[in-house]
């Protein structure tokens, strides 16, 4: 009997928890509901991109160039945070991978900085426009 009390005491309690939090967290999904419902299939891939300001076409072109299986060097000029590009990059570009060392890569990304500055022979070089934004191969991946 006093085992059937304790049972039914923690699952009331464990209801009344979940009462108590589950609105809170109601409340939150439904506040952004109503504030990204409005995007459009882009832009919620991009709003990621948009949050650090980096234009997320920016990031659509550097996934076009790259292949499953490349491993990428990310190259970032010194007005940005690598940090954050890097996370960006991260997941944004996979099944691509992004390595610590040009050593290591089948390609180099960079983002406002020119690709020649490493001194590496390229095999191939892709532009962005007049944007100093660049995918530049290495070798295949």
């Amino acid at each position: 009997m006093p085992s059937r009390i304790i049972v039914g005491g923690t699952i009331v309690l464990a209801l009344a928890s979940a009462m108590h939090s589950g609105r809170h967290i109601w409340w939150r999904i439904g506040q952004d509901h109503a504030a990204f419902s409005a995007y459009s299939a882009a832009d919620r891939i991009h709003s990621p991109a948009a949050v650090i300001e980096v234009d997320g076409n920016t990031m659509d072109w550097y996934a076009d160039h790259l292949a499953k299986g490349d491993r990428f060097y990310l190259q970032v000029d010194a007005e940005h945070d690598p940090n954050q590009l890097r996370e960006l990059a991260g997941y944004y570009l996979l099944p691509a991978v992004e390595v610590a060392s040009p050593s290591q890569a089948t390609a180099i990304v960079s983002y406002y900085t020119n690709p020649a500055d490493l001194g590496i022979h390229y095999i191939t070089q892709n532009e962005a426009g007049a944007q100093p934004i660049y995918v530049s191969r290495i070798k295949a991946p």
